[in-house]
């Protein structure tokens, strides 16, 4: 948590004499939201401490947190001409001990519908014309969640934070709207967001077998130190994968479809198992079952540590 803030804080020294539509709003987080804030501000991961820059014509930031422990979530709004996304970073733990960042380092990203994108710009300027704080330190927020908004809207920056999150007033309508659109908001959440994140990746990484062949997607999805395990032969390490599949017969092919699968808490493990057909070159075709066990790597993509076929 100190390097996540000493990176905050480094940013924050360059960006401070820069015009005040620009300014640097990650400075005034209370202090329950700066390493959270922090996370998401940091360069090599995509984040950016200065809401506003070149070609963005509206940004939004909204830390929200669970007042008693949960998940955590930065969630940034970027809206370039017809174009705007949501980048999610998610996080659990709880207040007095410190958050954890959930996945892989790169945000999970989401493109808005057009009716989306008009919703949202309606509530930023909205919320543009509030200013300050609701709620002291003393306020009880049964269940709920803390919030700080940080806005760049024509031209005009401004922050605002929230003890406890609510549907009454315009800051509180726009950070419910973003966590609504975002998701991943409960435990529940988080972990079905995570099975149908790895699903999509198994089933990409099939697709990708047919549509380019079975030696390209098996290197492509395979990460650094990758196992593979069948009943004549054990395969290590990307390199070992290349060079296993270079004999890979053209006419042949494997096809496969994930049943389910299962994620870490942590969100940065998991495994599916599901049903595969293997066809010869001379047209004979094999079905069976195999398991793989995945891991995300640096910048949030799911890639396998070890497959295995079942026949």
């Amino acid at each position: 948590m100190k390097l996540l803030r000493a990176a905050a804080l480094c940013g924050a020294v360059l960006l401070v004499s820069t015009a005040a539509f620009a300014q640097n709003l990650s400075l005034r987080a209370p202090a329950w939201a700066q390493s959270l804030v922090a996370a998401d501000i940091i360069p090599t991961t995509g984040g950016r401490a200065a809401l506003a820059a070149d070609g963005i014509d509206m940004s939004v930031r909204v830390t929200l947190a669970p007042t008693r422990g949960g998940v955590a979530r930065v969630i940034r709004y970027d809206l370039r001409g017809e174009d705007g996304r949501v980048f999610l970073r998610r996080f659990t733990g709880h207040p007095s001990t410190g958050w954890w960042l959930w996945g892989g380092d790169a945000p999970y990203i989401s493109t808005l519908t057009a009716v989306q994108r008009t919703e949202i710009a309606n509530l930023a300027r909205a919320a543009g014309g509030v200013v300050g704080s609701l709620g002291g330190d003393t306020e009880v927020c049964s269940a709920g969640e803390q919030a700080y908004i940080e806005l760049a809207v024509a031209g005009r920056s401004t922050s605002i934070a929230r003890t406890c999150v609510q549907n009454t007033d315009a800051g509180g309508r726009l950070a419910l709207r973003l966590s609504e659109i975002a998701g991943s908001r409960t435990e529940e959440e988080l972990a079905a967001a995570a099975v149908n994140e790895l699903m999509e990746a198994d089933r990409a990484f099939a697709a990708l077998a047919q549509s380019d062949g079975v030696p390209a997607a098996f290197a492509q999805y395979a990460a650094s130190d990758a196992l593979i395990v069948t009943s004549r032969e054990i395969i290590s390490g990307r390199d070992g994968v290349v060079q296993a599949y270079a004999g890979w017969p053209a006419a042949a092919r494997l096809e496969w479809a994930p049943e389910t699968a299962r994620v870490s808490a942590r969100g940065d493990m998991g495994w599916t198992w599901g049903n595969s057909v293997h066809t010869a070159a001379d047209g004979t075709r094999t079905t069976g079952r195999y398991v793989s066990v995945w891991a995300r790597d640096y910048e949030g993509n799911w890639r396998y540590a070890f497959d295995a076929p079942i026949r």
